[in-house]
């Protein structure tokens, strides 16, 4: 049965190495089916994100630091949307309303420092939200996977966060 999908913000990681290829969802969990979809639309925005970074910011450190946001978000989305498809849970195709207006009001200040500032600024609220997001579910999930998935993406998540405050105070 397929699960109801909902949306969310966050950035989105997941590493698959451990999971067991055979495993199908235990429970309909719906905490484990709003981790799945937020991470996967955070994902989308990060790499949405670190590409206009990448274009516009005007500090090397804030282009660099988006080049990383879309390298590692590409991979772990693609093994998010493996983990998903095993478990019979549909993504949403794009990101939330939220995230592509948020994108596009940072993209106004393009080729300025105010880009950098509000690309940094946004950038550590949304991993430090999606941290939070992997704790819960780690602690709430039902589905053993997905809650490792969320253990072993985290430290990707930390390394951002870092990369984004040490660039933050350079600027």
């Amino acid at each position: 049965m397929r699960m109801r999908h909902r949306t969310g913000t966050a950035v989105a990681a997941l590493a698959l190495a451990a999971a067991s290829a055979g495993t199908a969802l235990a429970t309909e969990c719906e905490h484990d089916e709003n981790f799945l979809t937020t991470f996967h639309q955070g994902g989308m925005a990060e790499i949405a994100a670190g590409k206009d970074a990448a274009r516009y910011a005007m500090l090397r450190c804030t282009r660099e630091t988006g080049e990383v946001l879309v390298t590692d978000h590409t991979r772990l989305d693609n093994q998010l949307r493996t983990l998903a498809k095993r478990l019979n849970v549909t993504l949403p195709s794009s990101t939330t309303p939220e995230q592509q207006q948020e994108i596009k009001d940072i993209g106004k200040r393009a080729g300025t420092r105010g880009y950098d500032t509000a690309w940094l600024k946004a950038q550590e609220t949304a991993h430090v939200a999606t941290l939070k997001l992997m704790d819960d579910e780690v602690s709430g999930g039902k589905d053993r996977d997905v809650r490792a998935a969320a253990r072993e993406a985290r430290p990707y998540i930390e390394r951002h966060l870092k990369l984004v405050r040490d660039c933050s105070r350079k600027s």
